[in-house]
């Protein structure tokens, strides 16, 4: 019997380690998979030449100097910060409430509450972005910079609600409770005390509100007008007709501003934790 579980023990170790090598080879597959191509997009913003070609022969800024100097690029971009500063805002406040009373209070139809704020991320985006065209022309709202903001508004409540939720599931109740018991309104309780042990969560969620709005290209595309041109947009103008390597330096800055919100989101959150904890 020694012998026979000595066997089996040895086998299931071996197994293991074999488990565990693939699936370490299996995420850096993943990993590269996902980098390289931003990688090689970020040399390839560098390069001096005017057709798209990987590796560079030589080096420049030029391409750079091209887009900032570019009044379309630029306006573009304005564009886009405006409709993130607007549409950002109404999310997180939007998330915040919804997070508070999802986690604070029984209702009937909570589930299928939960399930709707979550809907926009599971139905394909051109099935969501249809249905909204749609209503927002029959209401007679009609398309331009105030459909992109609302269209933004949907597209961003439910990464942000579901980066806030956690937050208020994980406050402790008694707070609030040691408050009103001292004679605070709910709404003085709500701002007073669980507002600050929320806000790392909030911020995450802005941040995270922020990359999805500034990134944003198939609800722009369906509710916008030709005055409104977004960021995105203007990439997706620009490749229609053959990919400029300016193109790249567009991409490069879509990288960056991602990367500077997620590592903000991740860092917010690990606060909250350490607050909480």
């Amino acid at each position: 019997m020694s012998l026979r579980s000595n066997a089996a023990a040895y086998v299931e170790r071996a197994v293991e380690r074999h488990a565990k090598r693939m699936a370490q080879v299996a995420l850096l597959a993943i990993m590269l998979f996902l980098w390289v191509p931003l990688l090689i997009v970020t040399i390839m913003s560098f390069s001096d030449s005017g057709v798209l070609a990987f590796p560079p022969d030589r080096f420049t800024l030029d391409w750079y100097h091209t887009f900032f100097g570019d009044s379309t690029a630029r306006d573009a971009t304005i564009t886009s910060v405006k409709v993130s500063l607007v549409s950002v805002p109404i999310a997180v406040i939007l998330s915040t409430l919804a997070a508070y009373g999802l986690t604070n209070y029984k209702f009937r139809g909570k589930d299928g509450f939960n399930l709707l704020l979550i809907l926009p991320i599971i139905v394909p985006l051109v099935v969501t972005a249809a249905a909204l065209f749609t209503f927002l022309n029959t209401v007679g709202i009609g398309s331009g910079f105030t459909s992109v903001v609302i269209a933004h508004i949907v597209r961003a409540v439910p990464f942000a609600a579901i980066v806030i939720i956690p937050s208020f599931l994980s406050l402790d109740k008694s707070l609030e409770e040691a408050s009103m018991d001292l004679g605070a309104s709910r709404v003085q309780t709500f701002i007073r005390v669980t507002l600050p042990n929320v806000l790392p969560g909030i911020i995450a969620g802005t941040l995270l509100a922020f990359a999805i709005s500034f990134n944003e290209f198939v609800y722009t595309l369906f509710v916008r007008d030709t005055a409104t041109q977004t960021l995105p947009i203007y990439i997706w103008n620009e490749i229609q007709f053959g990919a400029s390597p300016e193109v790249n330096v567009i991409s490069v800055l879509f990288i960056v501003i991602s990367l500077i919100a997620v590592i903000f989101a991740v860092v917010f959150t690990r606060v909250e934790r350490l607050i909480t904890t």
